[in-house]
C-alpha cells in the first residue's frame, strides 16, 4: 500500500468519525416526544401580590415619595386628591408584582446587604394590605448580568430580577396623571 492510499484512507476515518460524532449529538439532542427540556429554567416567584389586595402603597425612589391610596376600583393619592390618574398604567405597574418573577434566586440574604445595595436600596415599595399586613420589596444596584437585586420582607433571600422594574418603579405621580387632549379648532371652512 503506497504512503498515498494510506493517507486517503485515514481521512476518510477521520470523515466517518466526525459524520457519527455529529449524528450522536443531534439524537441525542432531539426531543422525540414533543415535550420540553426539562434542563430549561424554571420560572422563579420572588413575591405574588394581587393589585386588589392593596389598600395604600409608598414608593421611595429618586424622585422622591409618591403615596397611592386604592379602595378596590380606583387609584388616588392623598397627595393630590383631585389629581385624576391613569388607572391603566397604576394597574399594570402594580402588576408587575403578580408574581414578581426572579431571575436567580442568590439564597439567603447575608448580614452585609450593601454588597447589593439593599442596605440603603435606590428603591423602596411599601405596600399595605387590606387587612393590614406590610410588604416591602427593597431594590438594590445593578448586577453584572444587567439585571437588579431585589429582596422582599416576604423572603429572606436575594433575588435577581430584570432591570424594567427598577425603570417601572422609578416614577412619580406626574407620571400617572390624566392629561386632558385639547380640542382641536375646527378648520372647515364655513362659507362653503
Amino acid at each position: 500500500m503506497t504512503k498515498k492510499k494510506r493517507k486517503v484512507r485515514l481521512l476518510a476515518a477521520i470523515a466517518a468519525l466526525a459524520a457519527l460524532g455529529l449524528l450522536y449529538v443531534l439524537v441525542s439532542r432531539a426531543d422525540w416526544n414533543g415535550e420540553e427540556d426539562d434542563t430549561a429554567a424554571e420560572e422563579i416567584e420572588a413575591l405574588s401580590i394581587s393589585p386588589a389586595e392593596i389598600s395604600e402603597a409608598v414608593i421611595t425612589s429618586s424622585y422622591g415619595t409618591l403615596r397611592l391610596n386604592y379602595d378596590g376600583e380606583t387609584w388616588t393619592s392623598p397627595d393630590a386628591p383631585s389629581m385624576e390618574l391613569n388607572q391603566d398604567a397604576l394597574s399594570n405597574l402594580w402588576n408587575r408584582l403578580n408574581p414578581l418573577s426572579a431571575v436567580r434566586d442568590l439564597g439567603e440574604a447575608p448580614e452585609d446587604l450593601s454588597v447589593y445595595s439593599l442596605a440603603d436600596p435606590a428603591i423602596t415599595i411599601r405596600i399595605t394590605r387590606d387587612d393590614g399586613t406590610e410588604i416591602t420589596v427593597s431594590i438594590g444596584s445593578t448586577a453584572s448580568d444587567g439585571n437588579v437585586y431585589v429582596m422582599t420582607s416576604e423572603s429572606d433571600h436575594i433575588y435577581t430580577c430584570d432591570s424594567y422594574l427598577a425603570t417601572a418603579f422609578t416614577c412619580q405621580l406626574s407620571d400617572f396623571e390624566v392629561i386632558a387632549e385639547e380640542e382641536e379648532p375646527d378648520t372647515t371652512d364655513s362659507a362653503d
